[in-house]
């Protein structure tokens, strides 16, 4: 079954999804951003940590490694869990998005 999402919120460097990847509800957090954990802290809010869920952290660093590292982050995700993705780049992002099941052309940074 494909990923579907629904945008949630922009922010600066990224979007919020909600995720439904095999019947898992997921939050992702997709940013263009360098690979570094302390990144995460903004744009991903405390609320997010609240009620026990678990963040897991993927760097993507070209669109053909988007695939491969959404199937082995997924398969590690329990519901209600997040996801943050540091993309490299707009192309990156743009392939992370696709794999989601997000429409990339709909949506852009500003």
């Amino acid at each position: 079954m494909p990923n579907s999402s629904q945008l949630v919120s922009r922010f600066p460097n990224g979007v919020v999804l909600d995720v439904l990847a095999d019947d898992l509800p997921v939050r992702a957090y997709v940013a263009i951003s360098p690979p570094d954990l302390e990144a995460v802290t903004a744009f991903v809010p405390p609320e997010q940590f609240e009620h026990g869920a678990n963040l897991h952290v993927v760097a993507i660093g070209a669109p053909e490694e988007a695939a491969a590292a959404l199937e082995d982050v997924l398969f590690n995700m329990d519901a209600d869990d997040a996801v943050a993705l540091l993309c490299a780049d707009l192309d990156s992002w743009a392939a992370a998005l696709r794999e989601l099941g997000h429409d990339d052309a709909a949506t852009s940074l500003k």
